[in-house]
């Protein structure tokens, strides 16, 4: 029976993940591009970013092996990493009330 992977690493530097599809609490994830299993600590949709290790306040996110913004909050390896946790680090283009 053929594996089928639930992330996908664009890197081997990067410190984050891509979710392939929703990721359920307490999912125990093995592939052979993560250093170790991991298990989902909060729902991850689908196309979003999980942490494959711990990522402290102020640490860099890492995507194609590039830092893409900075956590402002701690992120345990297994969390969803999105807007509610990272600051990017490219200018906003959104407007402003």
């Amino acid at each position: 029976m053929a594996r089928v992977n639930s992330l996908i690493v664009l890197d081997a530097r990067d410190n984050i993940a891509i979710a392939l599809q929703e990721l359920p609490v307490g999912m125990r994830i093995e592939q052979s591009d993560i250093a170790s299993a991991l298990e989902v600590q909060t729902v991850i949709p689908r196309g979003h970013k999980i942490a494959l290790v711990d990522i402290a306040k102020g640490e860099a996110i890492i995507k194609y092996g590039e830092r893409m913004g900075h956590a402002f909050a701690p992120i345990l390896r297994g969390s969803h990493v999105h807007t509610h946790n990272v600051i990017g680090d490219r200018v906003s283009t959104e407007p402003t009330a």
